[in-house]
């Protein structure tokens, strides 16, 4: 799209992970932004962490933002916010001890496992055990908190599971994105959690971490003045769309008719004669050198099928996110519509390149070319399969490949960019094989001179294929699972028949599935006594047919329900946030009068507020005389502001004098102790006053942001005594928000005129 947004008169921009501040500052301040929604959540909460403006990088205000894949980012990931964390000092050989107990406890005996909750419950003789083997009193002391130890070590234990939730890679536990299936590089569980599971692997476990700054993208996104999204799953979310984010869901008819075919679910009374049934069909397909598509919903079962394949030997390509396959992701998918290729598939969501019945030939032209590249310059890249071509290039595009690698190489070496190698050929090898304008000689028409009889010449060897697999009925699907949601199974289905081309798809599921287990509950179990059919055959009735379409809506409604809490909760904290940030952003960008007006009515608030107090336990204890109250209160006074001027005769008159001759002292202290530090270096008074403020909002807006976590757990508590949690946790943070605001005035009046300049 740069190049329509270009030739329109408009800066385009692009945000990358590693890229440096100052060109993060440059793309976004071009006139359209592309960003990923992670990249731009931890840049804001960067932007609101920075102690100076140099360090900022996003503009002041959000105005226009469009989510593609809007209902993965607004509903699937509004569940989990993005943290940045500070490390701790605390000890982390409580983990290893906790992990070690837990090893000898008995599920159902000493601890009961809620798996639709994602939660555990140590039973009294699990509490008494972990007691005495600990060699403590009380395992829920707050001075020695092993409860939190030994919660977290269960739940790594039970509901945490390898090659599901986390793989193991290089020593480190890396979190499995549930949605998409890939690995969410430098994330971390928080609450112990990752700590707990490194103990669990017998991995270093890392430092305890406390939060600084966090934001969910329900909160995010709704920042900005006017949203748009893109979805091709999203009307089955519609309630949420318009509740959380007041945006209206419009379905667009695609441009062509649909042809694919939709063969009705396939349910089983086992998992194992589930299984059975999709491997047959997969075989029965693969003879008619159709391509599929097998999609999973785990690491675990998608290594279970490949291992099946291979016992058959026959050839496949595997998708999840183990390293090997996501090094090779387009390539995969690349190929995954030739005649008779299987590729099984963790998750189909967001995978970028289209699945082409026949094979996509621009993107293998692309690879050759590559690879070729690639080869002469050193760069390393994990060649392709030797079948991936489906055929020998000429030789005169040979010639024209031979002609592109010299000019990538000469151009190679007189590069100055920070970039990468890798990402440089990748970002020149995306001009070329675009439509966008090049000049003629350039590097980039280099490149598509051989690019663009190599995808000829594919596209005609893949000719006869394309034709097949049309002729056989195109790609079919086959499901292995429900997932939570309709749009994720939505997501799987789509991926055949696309553009109008022919598809068929098809669920295979087992009443021994988590969802039914987890949802069906009796209606499953009811099901199950009732039918007394072996567990190859599948069970077609109405009333089976009844409990899936149930189950999966009753999923649906139970995650939308705590989504719709989360906000609601989170809305409270997001309010309180973004006042937080707002004044934060006013300090950071005040000049140095402003920063002087701002200080001064910190100053006189918190005199006023010494004042109040004071006056008021004077008044309500009349043994004390006007002037000891006087003496009481320039004491005080004068803690914080050593500077003032003031005598406790001036204290004597009413309470609206006290309280002017007190103000008009604090403003002579302030200008008094403005002057003592410019006069040890022009500006100090500004950079003080502007530091000092900064330090103690992030201080205090940690503090706080921990408090409400606390809150945010006895509050739910407070349903057991007929009181509405969210009010609850509403008042409290009202209250907690106002102390708050108090200890930060008091806090940066006490810092600044405590401040004193010492020579290095």
């Amino acid at each position: 799209m740069g190049q329509v947004y270009r030739f329109l008169g408009l800066q385009v921009g692009l945000v990358q992970t590693g890229m440096k501040p100052a060109e993060r500052r440059v793309a976004y301040g071009a006139d359209v932004t592309y960003v990923t929604n992670s990249e731009l959540g931890f840049d804001y909460l960067r932007d609101n962490l920075a102690m100076t403006t140099d360090e900022l990088t996003m503009r002041a205000e959000l105005n226009f933002c469009v989510v593609d894949e809007g209902d993965s980012v607004l509903v699937d990931e509004a569940r989990v916010p993005l943290i940045i964390s500070g490390k701790t000092d605390s000890s982390t050989a409580k983990y290893a001890t906790a992990m070690k107990l837990v090893g000898a406890l008995e599920r159902n005996l000493h601890y009961e496992v809620f798996e639709k909750d994602q939660t555990i419950a140590l039973t009294d003789k699990g509490v008494r055990d972990c007691e005495r083997t600990l060699g403590i009193s009380d395992l829920y002391s707050p001075k020695e908190p092993w409860a939190a130890y030994v919660t977290g070590a269960v739940k790594a234990k039970e509901l945490f599971a390898r090659d599901k939730s986390y793989l193991v890679r290089d020593g480190e536990a890396m979190i499995i994105d549930e949605f998409s299936g890939r690995v969410m590089e430098g994330r971390r569980w928080a609450d112990g959690i990752h700590q707990a599971i490194e103990a669990k692997e017998g991995l270093t476990i890392q430092s305890e971490t406390e939060v600084v700054a966090s934001v969910t993208y329900q909160s995010l996104f709704r920042r900005f003045r006017k949203l748009a999204s893109m979805s091709g799953t999203a009307l089955t979310e519609a309630e949420e769309f318009a509740y959380i984010y007041n945006l209206q869901v419009i379905d667009i008819p695609s441009v062509l008719p649909s042809q694919r075919v939709d063969i009705p679910n396939s349910v089983y009374k086992t998992t194992r004669g589930k299984s059975n049934a999709a491997l047959t069909e997969l075989l029965s397909m693969h003879n008619q050198r159709r391509p599929v598509l097998v999609g999973t919903t785990s690491l675990q079962s998608s290594e279970a099928f490949s291992e099946k394949l291979d016992e058959l030997e026959i050839v496949h390509e595997v998708l999840n996110a183990s390293p090997e396959s996501a090094e090779r992701e387009a390539e995969i998918i690349a190929q995954a519509g030739r005649a008779g290729s299987i590729t099984i598939a963790t998750n189909m969501a967001g995978r970028g390149t289209d699945i082409l019945l026949g094979g996509n030939p621009g993107f293998m032209a692309r690879l050759f070319l590559r690879s070729a590249i690639a080869t002469a310059v050193g760069i390393s890249i994990a060649p392709p399969k030797d079948s991936f071509y489906p055929c020998e290039p000429s030789d005169a595009t040979k010639e024209a490949v031979a002609a592109a690698v010299t000019a990538y190489a000469a151009s190679a070496t007189t590069a100055t960019a920070t970039d990468s190698p890798l990402t440089l050929l990748d970002e020149e090898l995306a001009v070329a094989s675009s439509s966008a304008d090049v000049f003629e000689g350039s590097l980039a028409d280099m490149l598509r001179e051989a690019l663009e009889p190599l995808r000829d010449e594919f596209k005609a060897a893949l000719a006869a294929e394309r034709e097949l697999v049309l002729e056989r009925g195109g790609l079919h699907v086959i499901g292995t699972n429900l997932h939570d949601s309709r749009r994720i199974d939505g997501q799987l289905r789509g991926r055949s028949g696309r553009q109008g081309d022919p598809g068929s798809t098809h669920f295979f599921l087992s009443l021994e599935d988590r969802i039914f287990r987890l949802f069906g509950g009796d209606k499953v179990k009811g099901v199950l006594d009732f039918l007394r059919v072996s567990e190859d055959q599948p069970l077609e009735s109405e009333q089976v047919t009844r409990v899936v379409s149930e189950t999966q809506e009753k999923v649906e409604r139970y995650y939308y329900e705590i989504r719709q809490k989360l906000f609601e909760f989170d809305e409270v904290l997001a309010a309180q946030r973004e006042l937080t940030y707002s004044r934060r952003a006013s300090i950071l960008r005040s000049t140095p009068s402003e920063m002087h007006a701002m200080m001064l009515q910190i100053a006189q608030q918190t005199a006023t507020d010494i004042l109040n107090v004071n006056w008021k336990a004077a008044d309500a204890d009349q043994s004390v005389s006007s002037e000891a109250r006087a003496e009481t209160i320039l004491t005080k006074l004068r803690q914080f502001f050593p500077q003032m001027e003031l005598g406790a005769a001036d204290l004597l008159a009413s309470r609206e004098a006290a309280e002017a001759a007190v103000l008009a002292s604090i403003d002579a202290a302030l200008t008094a102790k403005e002057a003592a530090l410019d006069s040890a270096r022009s500006g100090l008074a500004f950079e003080s006053q502007r530091y000092l403020a900064l330090v103690q909002t992030d201080l205090l807006w940690k503090g706080h942001m921990k408090a409400m976590g606390y809150v945010k757990d006895f509050a739910g508590l407070k349903a057991y005594a007929a009181l509405d949690p969210l009010q609850v946790y509403q008042k409290e943070g009202l209250t907690l928000y106002d102390a708050m605001q108090t200890s930060f005035r008091q806090n940066t009046a006490y810092s600044f005129f405590q401040y004193e300049v010492r020579k290095a």
